[in-house]
């Protein structure tokens, strides 16, 4: 069932890139959005406020279908169809101007707990990579395609750059909308140069966050991504060369895993999941190390009795709690007052304002995902 706020954050994506005349990326996330609303307002008892709530789904649409006759026209900020040849030879356009490569420096160390998820992602993408004389006796695969989900703020993006950081390997970060925003009618063409990017590098890891965004459960209308992108992406994979080490790990992570088509999550494609859930307690005490044990304390700060305060919140929440602590005896002092430490009560005052950002209904589904799949 789609949730406000996942329409909102497809609309606000899909209204921010067509403002700036991105309509190719525009297209997919208006489309989504009106897809939510209409979900919405199947569920609605009220009459008017249902009709309401269709119009706003035409009217996304609407703009949906703009997307495609300004791309198709050429407006600016698009590339009409078999364009790309003459903008590369005129512009440089290159993979590399929209390809991101790093070398990240998180480590596992440098995760907070999630003691069984580090476990899992050793024994399913570490260790043969790490160990590919014995993977190769055994026949395990080395390299694949890997699903990262759980709720927002859990810090699989973290786990992503350890990963990568771990088996001391290029990552690529890219998103759903530069392979679709690239050219109209070329995302393969885009895959193939991700791909073609990663194979010179010994050892690569591409990252692809909201990758529900790209390869969705879709109507029937929208089915051509799934019919081009998708092979695509699992030709590369499977074309791989995977001997000597030489393997590619694709990794996509995603908050809302039940939003991706089935079809990519069959055996050689994401069919590795693995579930990053919220902060356990051992976590929760350790981000309170990170986030507020170097600011200036009062000697009553128990972080024992702020993990017991904070059960079910995220990383990120934790963060923010930490950071609205500060904030409250800075603005006393910039006020005038007397500068002071960060006291307990502050910290509490801060958690009873902000509630936790998962809520248990989200929690259950993620679980029910989880056990189905």
């Amino acid at each position: 069932m789609a949730t406000f706020g996942t329409f909102l954050r497809l609309k606000d994506k899909g209204l921010a890139a067509l403002r700036a005349g991105d309509y190719v990326a525009a297209r997919p996330y208006l489309i989504q959005a009106a897809e939510c609303m209409i979900e919405l307002a199947e569920a609605n008892r009220d009459p008017a406020r249902r009709a309401e709530q269709e119009a706003y789904a035409k009217e996304l649409l609407d703009l949906a279908r703009d997307c495609d006759r300004r791309a198709a026209a050429g407006a600016p900020g698009a590339r009409p169809r078999g364009a790309r040849a003459r903008d590369e030879e005129e512009s440089g356009a290159r993979a590399e101007d929209w390809i991101v490569r790093e070398k990240p420096n998180v480590r596992f160390d440098d995760i907070a707990g999630l003691d069984e998820v580090k476990e899992e992602i050793r024994l399913k993408m570490l260790y043969p990579f790490q160990h590919p004389e014995l993977a190769q006796r055994y026949g395990i695969s080395v390299g694949g395609g890997v699903l990262l989900y759980g709720p927002p703020g859990t810090g699989k993006t973290m786990f992503a750059k350890a990963i990568a950081c771990e088996l001391d390997a290029t990552m690529f970060v890219i998103s759903p909308a530069q392979i679709m925003s690239k050219w109209v009618g070329e995302a393969e063409q885009n895959v193939k140069k991700l791909f073609d990017a990663a194979k010179a590098e010994p050892k690569a890891v591409i990252f692809m966050d909201e990758v529900e965004a790209l390869v969705p459960r879709r109507r029937e209308s929208q089915s051509t991504v799934m019919t081009r992108v998708v092979p695509q992406i699992l030709q590369e994979l499977e074309g791989f060369d995977r001997k000597a080490g030489r393997a590619l790990m694709f990794l996509g992570a995603t908050n809302e895993p039940w939003s991706l088509d089935p079809a990519m999550l069959r055996p050689g494609r994401l069919d590795a999941k693995i579930y990053v859930p919220l902060p356990d307690a051992a976590a929760r005490f350790k981000l309170f190390e990170i986030y507020l044990g170097k600011r200036p304390l009062a000697d009553d700060v128990d972080f024992a009795k702020l993990v017991e305060a904070t059960e079910g919140y995220s990383g990120a929440d934790i963060k923010a709690v930490a950071e609205r602590s500060a904030q409250r005896p800075f603005l006393e002092s910039v006020a005038g007052g007397e500068p002071r430490n960060i006291t307990m009560a502050d910290v509490l005052a801060v958690i009873a304002e902000q509630p936790p950002s998962v809520n248990r209904r989200d929690l259950a589904r993620f679980e029910q995902w989880a056990a189905a799949n």
